[in-house]
Protein backbone atom coordinates (compact mmCIF):
# COMPACT_ATOMS: atom_id res chain seq x y z
CA UNK A 1 0.00 0.00 0.00
CA UNK A 2 1.14 3.39 -0.70
CA UNK A 3 0.85 6.64 1.02
CA UNK A 4 -2.53 8.25 1.19
CA UNK A 5 -3.08 10.93 -1.45
CA UNK A 6 -2.82 14.53 -0.35
CA UNK A 7 -5.98 16.51 -0.63
CA UNK A 8 -5.89 18.85 -3.62
CA UNK A 9 -6.81 22.44 -2.88
CA UNK A 10 -9.14 24.02 -5.32
CA UNK A 11 -7.73 27.04 -7.07
CA UNK A 12 -9.71 30.16 -6.52
CA UNK A 13 -10.07 32.27 -9.62
CA UNK A 14 -8.32 35.63 -9.57
CA UNK A 15 -10.64 38.59 -9.52
CA UNK A 16 -10.71 40.35 -12.86
CA UNK A 17 -9.52 43.92 -12.76
CA UNK A 18 -11.39 46.14 -15.15
CA UNK A 19 -8.87 47.79 -17.47
CA UNK A 20 -9.75 51.01 -19.20
CA UNK A 21 -10.36 50.75 -22.89
CA UNK A 22 -7.76 52.10 -25.29
CA UNK A 23 -10.00 55.02 -26.24
CA UNK A 24 -10.38 55.97 -22.57
CA UNK A 25 -6.60 55.87 -22.05
CA UNK A 26 -6.03 58.03 -25.13
CA UNK A 27 -8.63 60.53 -23.95
CA UNK A 28 -6.99 60.70 -20.52
CA UNK A 29 -3.56 61.27 -22.10
CA UNK A 30 -4.93 63.99 -24.37
CA UNK A 31 -6.51 65.74 -21.39
CA UNK A 32 -3.19 65.57 -19.52
CA UNK A 33 -1.27 66.99 -22.49
CA UNK A 34 -3.81 69.80 -22.91
CA UNK A 35 -3.49 70.65 -19.21
CA UNK A 36 0.31 70.70 -19.45
CA UNK A 37 0.15 72.92 -22.56
CA UNK A 38 -2.07 75.39 -20.69
CA UNK A 39 0.33 75.42 -17.74
CA UNK A 40 3.38 76.01 -19.98
CA UNK A 41 1.57 78.83 -21.80
CA UNK A 42 0.74 80.44 -18.45
CA UNK A 43 4.38 80.20 -17.34
CA UNK A 44 5.62 81.71 -20.60
CA UNK A 45 3.08 84.53 -20.34
CA UNK A 46 4.28 85.33 -16.80
CA UNK A 47 7.92 85.47 -17.92
CA UNK A 48 9.43 88.97 -17.94
CA UNK A 49 10.11 90.44 -21.36
CA UNK A 50 13.91 90.22 -21.43
CA UNK A 51 15.83 92.18 -23.99
CA UNK A 52 12.86 93.97 -25.46
CA UNK A 53 14.40 97.47 -25.53
CA UNK A 54 17.41 96.61 -27.68
CA UNK A 55 15.39 94.71 -30.24
CA UNK A 56 12.52 97.19 -30.32
CA UNK A 57 15.00 99.97 -31.13
CA UNK A 58 15.96 97.90 -34.17
CA UNK A 59 12.30 97.36 -35.02
CA UNK A 60 12.02 93.61 -34.40
CA UNK A 61 10.53 91.51 -31.66
CA UNK A 62 13.40 90.06 -29.54
CA UNK A 63 12.19 86.47 -29.76
CA UNK A 64 10.65 86.92 -33.18
CA UNK A 65 11.26 85.24 -36.47
CA UNK A 66 13.62 88.00 -37.66
CA UNK A 67 16.08 87.39 -34.83
CA UNK A 68 15.96 83.62 -35.31
CA UNK A 69 16.64 84.10 -39.03
CA UNK A 70 19.55 86.42 -38.20
CA UNK A 71 21.00 83.78 -35.86
CA UNK A 72 20.77 81.08 -38.55
CA UNK A 73 22.35 83.39 -41.12
CA UNK A 74 25.17 84.33 -38.75
CA UNK A 75 25.92 80.69 -37.97
CA UNK A 76 26.04 79.83 -41.67
CA UNK A 77 28.23 82.77 -42.60
CA UNK A 78 30.67 82.29 -39.71
CA UNK A 79 31.00 78.61 -40.54
CA UNK A 80 31.92 79.39 -44.14
CA UNK A 81 34.13 82.39 -43.34
CA UNK A 82 36.21 80.74 -40.61
CA UNK A 83 35.97 77.13 -41.85
CA UNK A 84 34.71 75.86 -38.50
CA UNK A 85 33.52 72.59 -39.99
CA UNK A 86 29.92 73.03 -38.86
CA UNK A 87 30.57 73.78 -35.17
CA UNK A 88 30.50 77.54 -34.51
CA UNK A 89 31.32 79.07 -31.10
CA UNK A 90 28.37 80.92 -29.58
CA UNK A 91 30.74 83.77 -28.64
CA UNK A 92 31.40 84.39 -32.34
CA UNK A 93 27.67 84.25 -33.13
CA UNK A 94 26.98 86.85 -30.44
CA UNK A 95 29.77 89.12 -31.76
CA UNK A 96 28.48 88.82 -35.32
CA UNK A 97 24.94 89.67 -34.22
CA UNK A 98 26.21 92.69 -32.24
CA UNK A 99 27.82 93.98 -35.43
CA UNK A 100 24.43 93.50 -37.08
CA UNK A 101 22.63 95.53 -34.43
CA UNK A 102 21.35 92.80 -32.11
CA UNK A 103 23.13 93.84 -28.91
CA UNK A 104 21.00 92.02 -26.36
CA UNK A 105 22.59 88.73 -25.27
CA UNK A 106 19.44 87.58 -23.45
CA UNK A 107 17.40 87.84 -26.65
CA UNK A 108 20.10 85.96 -28.60
CA UNK A 109 20.13 83.24 -25.93
CA UNK A 110 16.35 82.96 -26.14
CA UNK A 111 16.55 82.74 -29.94
CA UNK A 112 19.22 80.02 -29.77
CA UNK A 113 17.11 78.01 -27.33
CA UNK A 114 13.99 78.45 -29.49
CA UNK A 115 15.89 77.28 -32.57
CA UNK A 116 17.12 74.22 -30.70
CA UNK A 117 13.57 73.39 -29.56
CA UNK A 118 12.45 73.76 -33.19
CA UNK A 119 15.18 71.29 -34.30
CA UNK A 120 16.89 73.90 -36.50
CA UNK A 121 20.21 73.86 -34.61
CA UNK A 122 22.05 71.82 -32.02
CA UNK A 123 23.69 73.44 -29.01
CA UNK A 124 26.79 71.53 -27.95
CA UNK A 125 28.68 71.57 -24.67
CA UNK A 126 32.28 72.62 -24.23
CA UNK A 127 34.26 69.49 -23.41
CA UNK A 128 36.62 71.50 -21.26
CA UNK A 129 34.74 74.59 -20.02
CA UNK A 130 37.80 75.99 -18.26
CA UNK A 131 39.70 76.18 -21.57
CA UNK A 132 37.19 78.17 -23.65
CA UNK A 133 38.10 81.72 -24.64
CA UNK A 134 34.95 83.47 -23.38
CA UNK A 135 33.02 81.36 -20.89
CA UNK A 136 30.50 84.15 -20.24
CA UNK A 137 29.40 84.01 -23.89
CA UNK A 138 28.21 80.43 -23.43
CA UNK A 139 24.94 79.29 -21.92
CA UNK A 140 25.21 77.55 -18.54
CA UNK A 141 22.59 74.82 -18.12
CA UNK A 142 22.40 72.59 -15.06
CA UNK A 143 22.48 68.99 -16.13
CA UNK A 144 23.93 69.81 -19.54
CA UNK A 145 26.94 71.95 -18.74
CA UNK A 146 28.29 74.94 -20.63
CA UNK A 147 26.62 75.17 -24.03
CA UNK A 148 29.30 76.82 -26.10
CA UNK A 149 28.89 75.69 -29.71
CA UNK A 150 26.08 75.79 -32.24
CA UNK A 151 25.65 73.56 -35.30
CA UNK A 152 22.98 73.83 -37.98
CA UNK A 153 20.92 70.76 -38.70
Amino acid sequence: MGKPAKPVAKATPKPRVARPKAADRVAALEATVADLARRVAALEAARPDRGRDAAVSKGVEPNGEALRAAVLAAVGELDVRHRYGGIVPIADVRAELRRGGYADDAAVTAALEALERAWKIDLSVAQSPTQVADRAAGIERPGRGLLYYVARR
